[in-house]
């Protein structure tokens, strides 16, 4: 690939105290130090499960895309904190590899979500295109349950979330007025993919701050973006209720009333042969219900999404990218992906090692168990140009 464009920087995160500071690693059995981990600087998303339990397809569904979600922000975080000091060639060919493979895992996941994923929910739902979307507005499913200082606002350079709804007016729109869900986040992975092909192949050329401005810029439209669309799934619950209701007694009674009135006026008139035999209508077939078909649409969009990725990089990047002291704490148990003890062997000795040297910089080792970056400085240290 070429060169590129770069995408407008935003300011750098501010520097918080790692939630991880009072965890035990596995493996360690110590306590870690006062250091920053992948759930900052950007914040993670709290699954569904943690506070309720998903019984519910919708429930269910929303859970699972948070992990995903979460994966995601692990990887954005991991790779923003140790950008500055990647310095080696090996290292920084090692890293930019990485940093390509999850911009196009993430660039991948949300055209499914946003081309299949999405329209498939909404045609089950018997909703028009961007139905969903509408139902949110009523339904307070986007930045549902948001206290004030927090939500969308929080990303976008307002602390206190003022002028959510005029950043929302305008935001992914095409030309037209045409509504496009994705906005610029397509636009922003790939002015990151075209950034890490082209040092890949030529280490020196490495910017730490270039690669941490792509980055940030991404995280202005990305972060707001996954956060919110947990609340939008949500709401497909009260929509299938609403959808799958059955006709009210009024229209039945009113229904029943006029059929027997007919029925009356046929028997009296003398030109009606009465019939010998009286046999009940055929019954109309029952369609599935609602949630049933979000359970099965859900299935069929994720495997097929998941038959596409590349078994010797997004699968060794993703199982390390999931927390199980996060994910795992759930009310209805499990952990995200629900993978078997041989398959994660599988993944850790033969998928593994084609690109070993990338792996390192990643959160969580293959069993989703939580270790320190590698690749961070020590305090105060600044990370230089290579």
């Amino acid at each position: 690939m070429g060169t590129h464009p770069l995408g407008t920087g935003t300011s750098s995160p501010a520097r918080i105290t790692s939630t991880l500071d009072s965890r035990v690693l596995a493996g360690k059995g110590k306590i870690v130090p006062s250091r920053q981990w992948a759930d900052e600087p950007w914040p993670l998303i709290e699954p569904p499960s943690r506070t309720r339990r998903t019984g519910h397809p919708a429930q269910h569904i929303a859970n699972e895309v948070a992990h995903t979600h979460n994966a995601m922000l692990r990887g954005l975080n991991a790779l923003y904190l140790q950008a500055p000091f990647i310095q080696s060639p090996v290292d920084v060919a090692d890293f930019c590899f990485l940093v390509h493979v999850w911009a196009a895992w993430v660039r991948d996941y949300h055209g499914h979500k946003e081309g299949v994923m999405i329209p498939k929910f909404e045609d089950a739902l018997g909703l028009e295109r961007g139905g969903l979307r509408v139902a949110s507005t009523f339904t307070g499913g986007e930045g549902e349950g948001e206290d004030e200082g927090e939500g969308e606002g929080k990303w976008m350079g307002d602390e206190k979330g003022k002028g959510k709804e005029k950043k929302r007016e305008g935001e992914g729109e095409g030309e037209g007025g045409e509504y496009k869900p994705e906005g610029n986040i397509p636009a922003l992975l790939q002015n990151i993919l075209n950034y890490t092909a082209t040092t890949h192949a030529n280490p020196p050329s490495y910017s730490p701050s270039t690669l941490q401005s792509l980055l940030s810029s991404l995280a202005s439209s990305l972060v707001p973006h996954l956060h919110n669309q947990i609340p939008l799934l949500q709401q497909m619950q009260d929509l299938c209720l609403t959808l799958d209701s059955p006709p009210s007694s009024t229209s039945h009674s009113s229904s029943t009333t006029t059929t027997q009135s007919s029925s009356q006026r046929s028997t009296t008139t003398p030109s009606s042969p009465s019939p010998s035999l009286s046999l009940p209508s055929p019954k109309p077939p029952t369609a599935p219900a609602k949630s049933t078909l979000l359970t099965k649409t859900h299935l069929a969009t994720t495997t097929s999404f998941s038959a596409s990725l590349d078994p010797f990089t997004a699968l060794p990047m993703i199982v390390r990218l999931r927390d199980i002291t996060y994910d795992g704490r759930t009310h209805d148990g499990g952990v995200w992906p629900r993978l078997s003890v041989p398959a994660l062997h599988a993944i850790a000795d033969r998928l593994s090692p084609k690109h070993a040297g990338s792996w390192r910089f990643l959160p969580c080792d293959v069993w989703g168990r939580p270790r320190e970056l590698e690749f961070l400085g020590e305090e105060g240290e600044e990370g230089g140009e290579a």
